[in-house]
């Protein structure tokens, strides 16, 4: 089989020819040029994912302090939930005792009001009494001594 193709290479060339430095020679320049522009665009691409992935990093670690940063200022409102609880809870019970408090004053006030209003009445008594003794000695025609000097007598 190589004879034949020996001689078909004679026949037709006119000598023998050596096919592998024939390939090596004949260089397809659309093919070495578009094999320049791949490696050029992956060379593109690959700084492009590498700056992307880089920008990814960075808003990853943004992301989690954010996150770090939301989840303490939750924590601390839900601490100042609690506190406001709390302190609800103590105001309604110092209210309801203060409340207490307010109804036993009032209780008192409502007492101490009735025993004025009965020392008013009995010094109204004593004074229409007092009044009418006055009446009657004058009209006796007796002593009637000034108001002030009656009171300290009479104690």
């Amino acid at each position: 089989m190589e004879e034949t193709v020996r001689q078909l290479m004679i026949d037709k060339f006119g000598r023998v020819i050596d096919l592998e430095a024939l390939q090596t020679l004949s260089v397809n320049t659309a093919l070495e040029e578009l094999k320049i522009r791949k490696l050029r665009k992956e060379l593109n691409n690959a700084k492009e994912m590498k700056m992307w992935e880089e920008k990814i990093a960075q808003l990853r670690w943004e992301i989690m302090m954010k996150t770090k940063e939301h989840t303490k200022k939750l924590h601390q409102m839900n601490d100042l939930c609690i506190e406001k609880k709390k302190l609800d809870t103590r105001l309604n019970t110092l209210q309801n005792q203060q409340g207490n408090a307010f109804q036993s004053l009032r209780k008192a006030d409502i007492v101490a009001r009735e025993k004025m209003a009965e020392l008013v009445q009995a010094q109204a008594e004593r004074i229409s009494a007092l009044k009418e003794e006055i009446a009657l000695l004058r009209k006796k025609g007796g002593l009637i001594l000034p108001p002030i000097l009656a009171t300290q007598k009479n104690e």
